[in-house]
């Protein structure tokens, strides 16, 4: 939720922090007395959605530690680039409007109600990030890795190349096959990493997929893409 970092433009992240039973990584742990500093900053409590305001002045009668949506962790003086947290499905935390959409799916589709409903899937794209030049902390450069296409096709044996070594991650792609900088994915993963690969190899081949991947974050050095082309 990168962009929860400015109040009241993530309406979903406000409201996901507002509601019970989160799981977050990378967040600034609030104690009762700064959660009261923050309400009472008039220029940043109020532009905060009313889920968010309503999180926030619990968290003052309730006291203890809790999160705000806009307040990443602090690392080494710096904000943290890579504030995470594990979202419910919207089709869990919002049955009715999944119920809606598929009885409207039904009645379109004249499906009898004893039969399924089925939604097709026409193409599942992995996410590739890329990267631009960029200087590490001690001031050597490091050489861009972006020349993918938009929407770019490798045949399995050398896509999964890619996934195994993690060379499509800012860490990976930057300090080396394995690193992860941000510690960010372990937590939201706990499957072992040779089965969820297997997993994967193994439904491509039966399906005949084809390894397509989207680029995020830049197409070329010069042309930034806010999350990926598929969007």
């Amino acid at each position: 939720p990168d962009d929860a970092i400015y109040p009241g433009f993530d309406k979903q992240t406000e409201e996901d922090f507002a509601g019970n039973h989160i799981f977050t990584s990378n967040f600034k742990p609030i104690y009762e007395e700064e959660m009261k500093d923050l309400t009472e900053q008039v220029d940043f409590y109020e532009v905060f959605t009313d889920p968010m305001k309503a999180h926030m002045k619990r968290c003052l009668k309730e006291g203890g530690v809790n999160v705000c949506s806009a307040k990443p962790r602090i690392w080494h003086g710096q904000v943290t680039k890579n504030p995470r947290y594990l979202q419910v499905r919207p089709d869990v935390a919002r049955p009715r409007e999944k119920y809606l959409a598929e009885l409207g799916t039904r009645l379109y589709r004249k499906i009898p109600s004893t039969d399924a409903c089925v939604f097709p899937v026409a193409a599942v794209i992995s996410g590739r990030r890329n990267n631009p030049p960029d200087v590490d902390i001690n001031g050597v450069k490091i050489r861009p890795l972006c020349v993918f296409n938009p929407i770019h096709y490798q045949e399995l044996p050398e896509l999964f190349i890619d996934y195994v070594c993690s060379v499509t991650g800012k860490s990976p792609s930057t300090t080396g096959a394995g690193s992860e900088g941000a510690l960010t994915k372990g937590p939201f993963n706990a499957i072992n990493a040779t089965a969820d690969l297997n997993n994967a190899l193994v439904s491509m081949i039966l399906t005949g997929y084809g390894g397509f991947s989207s680029a995020a974050g830049y197409i070329g050095p010069d042309y930034k893409v806010d999350h990926d082309i598929s969007l």
